[in-house]
């Protein structure tokens, strides 16, 4: 008796209604929890998207503003003669951009020949910069440079910071009256202004918010371990290619939510004019723990208010049930004890629900045929069960004698039908089914030496031995004449190919003993896999007859492995 049916009715009513408040006060709070975490990411998402944006936005506003002020000043009018011929009025012209802009850590002039002839502060004044990327660009056009670390300007510039000085450089070649150009006005833009801001928007950032500024090839150029890259190739390839974006990533064995935006959305390091395209990427993280952490406290409260929910509804359920079953419990008592009391005989009226008066009034009139009907119900399924008997057994062995092949004893086309359809699902599901098509070679030749009487001989032999060489699972049938089909299930394509061989293999190695003598025969054998894109298994056993006459065609005595609805076959 299952443990359902040793239950009340009123226990079962309890029990499934109170299944019923658990899963759904179950269904509602793990929604909620599951609503209110991808609130949480998402709003988290937004908010680091927006302060990459932030800080993308300072970064490229800053860097055009200095990019274009060093081109107007290299452009103008009044100055082209001072460079060489007043050089104390450029100097002064240069410090005071210095003091408009204390983000410069140095400006100057560079004649042509490479030479400095004004540096603010004096600094580098004399020194040869041939060779440096910024002025043989800034010769040609105006350029902007990468950040790097600084090589002359580090000793000459005093530091409070452990940090080396890095640098942005700018360049923009000056002309003289008569459009020739006489040298390179760069600007050198301490990179600590980029820190500066990063410091500002991470103080009024949520706790563990982290930023990070990237080159193109995803190396820090500012945030924790610089000049390492954390987020690898493909992930900051993608960030490049979209611009603008939100990502989650494992740093350092920690799942971190991120957002990111391109500081400048170019993709040459060095422009002629126009705004500055440096692809930097600024990227704004926060580890998901912490996005989570509201989520996470708030969970206990809300499995607490379901499961209270959940047992006030049992309750109720309890007390419903015993309601309802009341009627039932005393139909139940007036029934049993018919039969044991002399004077029970009958069952009571119901005055309950209508479907318990309906109840109770077919139960007493059924009580009132009972007697008649009995007698006559037990004449009826003797003859009934003599009848059902025969037949029985007369349809099972029809179905019996139509299904089996009377010269093997194996089964034959009608009755491999079931098994097929059975392999075919089996196939499909993806849990591997085979397909072995098998033929006796030259089958013609031995009918012609040894008689019909030993071709018959030589096909049981080989059924025999065909349904004692594969497992119980399998299903082995004769196709009619030499031909044999057989299902495998649940083995893997090499699997089924290694069974074929093996069953090449026992044909070719017995010989069959007939009144006539002995016989020796081989066998060929296609095998197909059932596949997911095969419409029913009449598919499958064409792909293997089809890889069948490919073995024989090789020679016979071996497998030939059928190709896939959309793959290549191999021989064996």
């Amino acid at each position: 008796m299952s443990f359902r049916n040793r239950l009340r009715f009123e226990h079962q009513l309890a029990a499934l209604v109170g299944l019923l408040c658990l899963a759904l006060v179950g269904a509602t709070v793990g929604g909620a929890i599951w609503l209110e975490r991808r609130s949480a990411v998402r709003l988290a998402e937004d908010r680091l998207g927006r302060l990459a944006a932030g800080m993308a936005e300072s970064l490229d506003a800053t860097l055009r503003e200095r990019f274009r002020e060093i081109q107007v000043v290299a452009g103008l009018a009044p100055l082209r003669e001072r460079w060489t011929a007043d050089p104390s009025a450029a100097r002064g012209v240069l410090a005071a951009m210095r003091t408009t802009a204390p983000d410069y850590a140095w400006l100057g002039f560079v004649a042509a020949d490479g030479r400095v002839r004004i540096g603010t502060e004096g600094m580098l004044e004399g020194d040869a910069l041939n060779g440096r990327a910024w002025f043989e660009a800034g010769l040609i056009r105006p350029t902007v440079g990468d950040v790097h670390e600084a090589v002359l300007l580090n000793r000459l510039l005093h530091r409070t910071g452990a940090e080396p000085l890095r640098l942005v450089d700018l360049a923009a070649p000056v002309h003289d009256a008569a459009g020739a150009v006489i040298g390179v006005l760069g600007g050198h833009l301490s990179w600590d202004w980029a820190g500066r801001v990063r410091n500002r928007l991470i103080e009024t950032a949520a706790p563990g918010t982290e930023l990070w500024v990237l080159d193109r090839r995803g190396r820090v150029l500012l945030g924790p371990h610089l000049g390492a890259a954390p987020f690898g190739p493909a992930l900051t390839g993608g960030m490049v290619e979209r611009g603008s974006g939100t990502f989650s990533v494992d740093l350092g064995g920690e799942m971190v939510r991120a957002g990111f935006a391109s500081a400048a959305k170019g993709e040459r390091t060095e422009i002629a004019g126009g705004d500055p395209a440096l692809g930097w990427i600024v990227v704004a993280t926060r580890p998901q723990v912490q996005i989570l952490a509201p989520v996470q406290q708030s969970i206990r409260p809300l499995l607490g208010l379901g499961a209270a929910l959940a047992l006030v509804g049992v309750a109720l359920a309890w007390c419903l049930g015993r309601g309802i079953a009341a009627p039932l419990r005393q139909m139940t008592a007036a029934a049993d004890r018919i039969g044991r009391e002399p004077d029970a005989t009958t069952l009571p009226h119901l005055d309950h629900a209508r479907e318990f008066r309906e109840l109770s009034a077919s139960l007493r009139a059924l009580l009132q045929r009972i007697g008649t009907a009995e007698r006559q119900l037990s004449d009826a399924t003797d003859r009934s069960t003599r009848v059902a008997a025969f037949y029985r057994r007369q349809i099972e062995a029809l179905r019996q004698v139509a299904g089996t092949d009377m010269l093997t004893g194996l089964l034959n086309r009608r009755g491999f039908v079931v098994p097929a359809e059975e392999a075919f699902a089996i196939g499909r599901s993806g849990r591997g089914a085979a397909v072995l098509v098998i033929d006796i070679d030259h089958f013609k030749r031995v009918n012609d030496e040894h008689g019909h009487d030993a071709g018959d001989a030589v096909i049981r032999h080989v059924g025999a031995l065909l349904a004692e060489a594969v497992r119980g699972s399998d299903t082995v049938a004769r196709f009619g004449g030499e031909e044999f089909v057989v299902l495998l299930v649940g083995l893997g394509a090499a699997e089924s190919v290694l069974i074929a061989e093996r069953l090449c293999a026992a044909v070719r190695e017995t010989t069959i003993t007939h009144p006539g003598g002995t016989i020796g025969v081989t066998v060929s054998i296609g095998v197909a896999m059932v596949s997911g894109l095969d419409p029913d298994i009449h598919a499958a056993i064409a792909r293997a007859d089809a890889a069948l006459y490919d073995a024989k065609a090789r020679g016979r005595d071996r497998v030939g492995v059928a190709a896939g609805p959309d793959g290549v076959g191999r021989a064996a």
